[in-house]
């Protein structure tokens, strides 16, 4: 019985730090310029962040699990190498800079990424990931979704954490301006380039 609470837990804390990152990003210039150092043997809620965000832009495949791994460690330096910073492992404030801009975006190469046909979801999944969110969703990642929007200038509309047509249409005109395909469905491209 404790068991699948603690899962219910962990994805509400996962959800709630995924939110926090978004709005953090987008309305507190120059935040994460004092995010700590994390390399091989960091724990704690920082890296699963990191995790998370690693995961949605497509360079990291591992469990979401707060221990900075090896498996964490390579997908840092892919992330790094795309962004043309040095590819050394160590997340500091260039790392977190490119994560996490607070100003014109940088340009990045996304990893490789598979066609997506993952189920909607109206919470990040249990691995930590960016939930795929579409018309009808509901709830914080919405919210997220729609700050993130609000932010970058592509949605004028309420934050209520309801996808609806005002939100779709958002999502359109941010996927046509990035060169993305155009469904109106939040995937991982679609969050990536957001994101950037």
């Amino acid at each position: 019985m404790i068991r699948p609470y603690s899962r219910l837990s962990m994805r509400t804390v996962r959800s709630l730090i995924i939110s926090i990152a978004l709005v953090l990003s987008t309305i507190v210039p120059g935040w994460t310029q004092t995010r700590p150092i994390l390399r091989v043997g960091s724990q704690g809620a920082t890296v699963t962040e990191l995790q998370s965000t690693l995961k949605l832009l497509g360079y990291f495949s591992g469990s979401v699990n707060g221990a900075f791994e090896e498996s964490t460690d390579q997908a840092v330096k892919r992330f790094q190498q795309a962004a043309g910073i040095t590819a050394d492992g160590v997340v500091g404030n260039e790392t977190w800079n490119r994560l996490f801009p607070t100003s014109e975006p940088t340009t990045l190469t996304p990893a490789p990424r598979t066609p997506e046909a993952r189920p909607v979801r109206s919470e990040p999944a249990p691995t930590g990931a960016f939930p795929i969110l579409r018309r009808g969703a509901r709830g914080e990642a919405v919210q997220g979704l729609q700050s993130r929007l609000r932010a970058i200038d592509m949605y004028d509309g309420e934050v209520d954490g309801v996808f609806g047509a005002g939100t779709e249409a958002a999502v359109k005109a941010a996927q046509a301006k990035f060169g993305l395909a155009v469904d109106g469905v939040v995937g991982g491209a679609t969050w990536a380039a957001i994101l950037r």
